[in-house]
């Protein structure tokens, strides 16, 4: 074979055989790879911050939102005037509330009386959330000649309470069939009823309630509520949170301020009666929280404000 032919030969083979690649061409594909890497991660990690910090915005205003519906629902119901603000100061408040509602179905003297069944067949005349116990306060609406224009309401405290389908057999109220079977309850209380708290007078039963913040016992704060059964006060119960911490200038998780109608602040519980509006400020913080990619963690904090303009007020 010539030496024109063995040249023409090696030539074919070196197409033939792939080339391979050289060492920066590998390194310069690896620094590639790695930016896009390192941008990928940090795009990823920015959204995972992202929905984790929008997540925590979204539970501290439930949180919010929450006591929102709740304190406004139980301070309208309050009236000042009738005393039932019992004490208050910028980081809680401890007032009478409504538990639940009846009417005077039987008297058997001046401190007994019964009530219809909650279940009755006709309409609904005994409602309550929490059955009345020893303790709690009934006021019963007292009427004049004049009748309900000139009425208000009488105060007594509930000595005991029982239940029985042989109360209140022949009321007027009632169905003498469907209700026949159907626990209706008698209440003893003191002191005695008047004589123009007659049958059908309307009745409400109240309970001493606190609002105020407590600290778990993962040391995080909530807004809680208890209440006085039994001649003591009740586990608080948390209701919404976390807040932050409490703070005697009111500038911690609660604040209430107390106005009269003029608008005049009432400080002292000693005037507690000219309450005529309270304004609540909810300063609520997340569990955890991080910040943006490349930034340090922050906790995520919202507030809000609200006015509660309390019934019968003077």
């Amino acid at each position: 074979m010539t030496r024109a032919s063995l040249s023409h030969a090696g030539q074919r083979r070196s197409f033939m055989v792939p080339r391979g690649y050289s060492l920066v061409e590998l390194l310069a594909v690896m620094v590639i790879l790695g930016i896009l890497g390192s941008l990928l991660a940090g795009v990823m990690l920015s959204q995972q911050r992202f929905f984790q910090r929008t997540n925590e915005q979204m539970i501290v205003r439930r949180e919010l939102r929450t006591a929102m519906s709740v304190l406004p629902a139980d301070l309208r119901g309050t009236s000042s005037s009738g005393g039932d603000l019992l004490a208050f100061n910028a980081q809680s408040v401890t007032f009478r509330s409504i538990v639940g509602t009846s009417m005077l179905c039987a008297k058997s003297n001046a401190t007994t009386i019964d009530l219809p069944p909650l279940n009755a067949a006709r309409t609904v005349l005994t409602s309550w959330y929490a059955v009345p116990q020893a303790g709690d306060s009934l006021y019963a609406l007292r009427t004049d000649s004049s009748g309900v224009a000139g009425a208000f309401w009488t105060v007594h405290r509930v000595i005991s309470i029982t239940s029985s389908p042989t109360y209140c057999l022949l009321s007027p109220f009632l169905d003498a069939v469907r209700d026949l079977t159907k626990n209706r309850y008698r209440l003893v209380v003191m002191p005695a009823l008047p004589d123009s708290v007659v049958v059908g007078s309307p009745l409400r039963f109240v309970r001493s309630t606190k609002y105020e913040l407590t600290q778990s016992a993962t040391s995080k704060w909530y807004l809680a509520r208890s209440e006085h059964v039994g001649g003591a006060w009740t586990a608080p119960v948390p209701v919404s949170g976390p807040f932050m911490a409490p703070d005697a200038s009111g500038s911690g998780g609660v604040g209430f301020q107390y106005f009269d109608s003029s608008g005049v602040t009432v400080a002292s519980a000693a005037n507690a009666t000219k309450v005529a509006r309270i304004d609540v400020v909810l300063r609520a913080q997340g569990n955890s929280s991080s910040g943006r990619n490349g930034q340090p963690s922050t906790i995520i904090r919202d507030s809000v404000q609200f006015r509660v303009a309390l019934r019968n007020r003077q």
